[in-house]
């Protein structure tokens, strides 16, 4: 007898996150509704899919930042599924503390959180075995001592997994295993979460990695979004498919800009401009890094250099890393602290190779902006 079964698989929402240091602080209000719009349309997607459950694999919210009407509001979407159940395993940003929503919080039936203490559902009417490895607290440097699964060959066999996977553990480490470790444990899929970026190196031991639906921050660029998987088993043999849906808001987009030899803050504006013709004014986030050496004589004014291109995306911030360009020839030829400053750093310069010349580069034009300027930018 063949047994399938479809679903949505997704993580790390982190639903009332801060947004703090990501660069979204003067509008974290609107990303924290785009997380409350993203998860609408995963919810969205299991109906339409007619996908059998939803699987969430941690961090659906934030423990430390969640308000309740933000769980009412979870809770709701949560009903809007029927009896298609919701599997959760926590993460590190919503363990199973004493305090979690988790614990207090009275969810709908269709609503099942895997914990150390109780890791194993088994949805009957799809004849599925769930099992959950998740967080009981912040920060697990090892995995829990949990019961082992009662895999079985009659039934499909997921397991939700949040933590670090095939990593240096020495470092950071959450929930750390190998997957072949997990491997070993005999499941038919495993439904990962914890780390941000999509990651779909481990499909062929049945493991991946969906990312943030929603991208967080400037280090989460790219596509964002769930999976639909299918499963089917026969006499023992497994077949998983998998179909990547994006269903994030906003992108983040981070373009380096050269602003070596122009003439004028227009000349800058036009090149500004140009990069930004590949982005969406209704939803990109954007990040311009400025980097060459630009005359002396050209004071940027940021402020006005945004204002100019606010209309060309949702959002924009400009880095400055440009210095200014003084004919050194000439400077050197002083003779005083600057022309000897000049010498000195030229002849480190040229002993220098790699990743210290191009330091000593920048030391060099600080140090001439603080001794011609008397002040000093070194952000």
């Amino acid at each position: 007898m063949e047994q399938r079964v479809s679903f949505i698989h997704c993580a790390d929402i982190h639903l009332d996150a801060s947004f703090k240091g990501s660069g979204c602080e003067s509008f974290s209000s609107e990303r924290r509704k785009d997380l409350k719009k993203t998860f609408e349309i995963i919810i969205n997607t299991v109906i339409e899919k007619d996908a059998d459950f939803l699987l969430i694999s941690g961090d659906l919210y934030e423990h430390d930042y969640t308000a309740k009407s933000t769980v009412n509001w979870l809770n709701e979407q949560f009903s809007k599924l029927g009896d298609k159940p919701v599997v959760i395993v926590p993460g590190n940003h919503d363990p199973y503390v004493k305090n979690a929503w988790y614990r207090i919080y009275p969810w709908k039936e269709n609503v099942r959180i895997l914990t150390t203490a109780s890791p194993e559902y088994i949805y009957n009417a799809g004849n599925v075995y769930f099992y959950g490895i998740g967080f009981d607290t912040f920060r697990q440097e090892q995995l829990p001592d949990i019961k082992p699964p009662s895999i079985s060959a009659e039934k499909i066999n997921i397991c939700l997994f949040h933590g670090t996977l095939d990593m240096d553990f020495t470092e950071n480490p959450y929930n750390p295993s190998s997957s072949e470790e997990l491997h070993k444990l005999g499941f038919d899929y495993y439904a990962l979460g914890h780390f941000h970026g999509r990651n779909e190196s481990l499909i062929e031991k049945g493991m991946i990695y969906p990312g943030s639906p929603e991208p967080l921050g400037f280090d989460e660029k790219g596509e964002h979004g769930v999976y639909l998987v299918n499963i089917s088993k026969k006499n023992g043999e497994v077949e998983n498919q998998y179909c990547f849906i994006p269903v994030q808001q906003r992108k983040y987009l981070e373009y380096n800009l050269d602003a070596g030899g122009i003439q004028s803050e227009e000349d800058l504006l036009k090149r500004a401009a140009l990069l930004l013709e590949r982005s969406s004014t209704e939803r990109d986030i954007v990040k311009i890094n400025l980097s060459g050496r630009i005359s002396a004589d050209i004071n940027l004014d940021l402020t006005a250099l945004k204002q100019a291109l606010s209309d060309r995306c949702f959002s924009l911030s400009i880095n400055d890393c440009t210095y200014p360009d003084y004919v050194l020839e000439e400077l050197a030829k002083e003779k005083n602290i600057t022309g000897v400053f000049i010498n000195m750093m030229k002849e480190k310069i040229e002993n220098a190779c790699g990743d210290e010349k191009q330091m000593l580069e920048k030391a060099l034009y600080i140090g001439l902006e603080a001794l011609l300027t008397g002040k000093v930018d070194i952000s």
